[in-house]
């Protein structure tokens, strides 16, 4: 073996390694994902811009990232098996990839009066909708036909 191809064993070795003490501490990789369509508002302005992430080997809890929503209001967690909603922190970040903590909580769920005010929610199998306080939410599943 030359001396070019040790090096490149031993990098990824060294690179399956790193993910593997990664992934023992807990981490929890989120993915990009294209299964759900989000509509999003304030008042009268509606977007449709939202970047969805689901953590790995889940297909039920959802992390929606809402660029242009206000602060508050910019990163939600969606279960659809559980049928909870919550408004959260940004997850952490390795340059451009996205994970969890084992110790991460979800955030404060809407259903929380005492914190979040007054919020309508509704789940059905084609996913989930909600608003309050001025803002508005649309989460569905996108179905192939």
């Amino acid at each position: 073996m030359t001396l070019g191809a040790k090096i490149l064993v031993i990098a990824a070795v060294l690179c399956l390694i790193v993910w593997g003490v990664f992934l023992a501490t807990g981490a929890q990789p989120l993915f990009k994902s294209g299964s759900l369509q989000v509509i999003y508002g304030e008042h009268e302005d509606f977007f449709a811009d939202a970047e969805v992430y689901r953590k790995a080997r889940n297909r039920t809890y959802y992390i929606l990232h809402l660029p242009r929503a206000r602060s508050a209001y910019r990163w939600w967690t969606v279960d659809l098996n559980d049928m909870t909603i919550a408004v959260g922190g940004a997850p952490h970040s390795l340059g451009p990839r996205k994970y969890l903590l084992r110790g991460d909580q979800g955030g404060t769920k809407i259903d929380d009066a005492a914190k979040m005010g007054d919020w309508f929610w509704h789940f059905d199998d084609s996913g989930a909708a909600f608003s309050g306080n001025g803002f508005t939410c649309s989460v569905r599943k996108i179905t192939n036909k």
